[in-house]
């Protein structure tokens, strides 16, 4: 490849969304820009969870044209993120992939293309851009597809199943790197059969310099009347894979500690039902909070004396979601609900920053806030191995090196 690289990419949400993919792809694109990139990416209006959708748009338009720290922005129309309706979800697909393509063909000879998996959302203009004119592209796998819906219960159809099976193995069999988290997902994929020199581990990590360790006292304290509370905090998507109501059931088991506070903040599928258990616990110890402002994060994880990262059963054998990188960032102690030999349990080892539970036991999780509440000293000790871990092994520029790294002796056909 030439001096400057052209990178064409392709992702769903983009600051100023609040998906859980953007803050990752942003801090990408914009690194590999500042590396002397030319990078453009695709990616939908903001939608996600509320953050806005092109309907609140003054100019109604099914594309638009930003440049946003030296990166170029494509932005498309897409059908509003649902939160349930098969054939709802399956309009939001299509409409990603069908403007993405259209769009993708208004960028000239990209040298490479990173696609966001799986290919539920970008399958079309993998095809279209890089599959069939040649140009190599990284799949940046960041949950494996189908399993996650089996596991999820979401998909329990063999033929459907399969054919996701065989549509995934079509883009890895073509890819020229598949990017993955971590070592579990690198297992998964070579017992799917993908070579071994073809994966490379790539995890999700965290602007060490935006998200710092702050002071608890805050404006946002006294606005959240939360000042003499220890905090017990869970931000992020509250999905299918999360298991939060086992948090809800500790919440109601510590009711008596009338000085422990469950700070839920974000949006998704299960708030409505997670809002409707605690009104039927009369859970006065809980609240929500809606997604916030990007620049309200450090702010927002600062609150916490103990933050959670919480997953169902099945979920939790591959990923480390990407939250706990900003937890680890915040200079906080983890209280997560995953097994010890999980990937999740081998970070939190690792650093000493944390505790694992058993998932879905509300009576273990209990045991772990209580040991942190009743120990300062403990969570100060975390919170700063928790911070100096991550700031040494998962800062955002290590992400765009290794990236930069394993493009740039990419040829025409992807070799190296």
């Amino acid at each position: 490849m030439g001096q400057t690289i052209k990178i064409l990419v392709f992702t769903p949400q983009y600051a100023p969304d609040f998906g859980p993919s953007a803050p990752i792809y942003t801090a990408l694109c914009e690194d590999l820009t500042q590396m002397g990139c030319d990078v453009t990416v695709v990616t939908g209006f903001p939608n996600y969870a509320g953050s806005g959708d092109w309907f609140s748009s003054s100019k109604k338009q099914f594309f638009e044209e930003e440049r946003i720290n030296g990166v170029r922005v494509m932005r498309i129309y897409v059908y509003k993120m649902p939160k349930s309706a098969l054939w709802r979800r399956l309009i939001y697909h299509g409409s990603y992939n069908l403007f993405s393509t259209l769009a993708a063909l208004r960028v000239r000879e990209p040298d490479v293309l990173l696609a966001d998996a799986p290919t539920l959302w970008s399958g079309l203009p993998l095809m279209v851009k890089s599959i069939l004119p040649g140009v190599p592209f990284v799949y940046v796998v960041h949950d494996i597809y189908p399993d996650v819906l089996f596991r999820l219960g979401v998909l329990n159809n063999p033929k459907i199943i399969h054919l996701i099976e065989r549509i995934e193995h079509y883009y890895y069999d073509r890819s020229a790197k598949v990017s993955v988290l971590s070592e579990g997902f690198k297992e998964n994929l070579l017992r799917k059969g993908v070579p071994e020199e073809k994966i490379v581990i790539i995890p999700a990590c965290v602007d060490v310099d935006f998200v710092q360790p702050l002071p608890k006292e805050s404006e946002l304290l006294k606005r959240w009347d939360l000042e003499g509370k220890f905090v017990v905090l869970y931000a992020g998507n509250m999905g299918l894979s999360q298991g939060l109501d086992t948090i809800l059931e500790s919440a109601k088991l510590l009711r008596a500690y009338q000085d422990i506070a469950f700070v839920f903040v974000g949006e998704g599928a299960s708030k409505p039902s997670l809002q409707a258990m605690a009104a039927e616990y009369n859970l006065k110890n809980v609240v929500f909070f809606p997604f916030q402002p990007h620049q309200e994060v450090p702010c927002i994880y600062a609150l916490a004396d103990v933050s959670l990262v919480s997953l169902k059963k099945d979920i939790v054998v591959e990923s480390v979601p990407s939250k706990t990188y900003t937890i680890m960032a915040s200079g906080r102690p983890i209280v997560a609900t995953v097994d010890p030999a999980t990937e999740v349990g081998h970070l939190l080892s690792q650093a000493q920053c944390g505790i694992c539970v058993e998932p879905d036991n509300p009576s273990a999780l209990i045991d772990a806030i209580l040991t942190l509440y009743r120990d300062a000293t403990l969570r100060r000790i975390m919170g700063i191995n928790a911070r100096d871990f991550v700031v040494a092994h998962y800062s955002r520029q290590v992400a765009a090196h290794q990236y930069y790294d394993t493009i740039q002796h990419f040829d025409r056909d992807g070799h190296t």
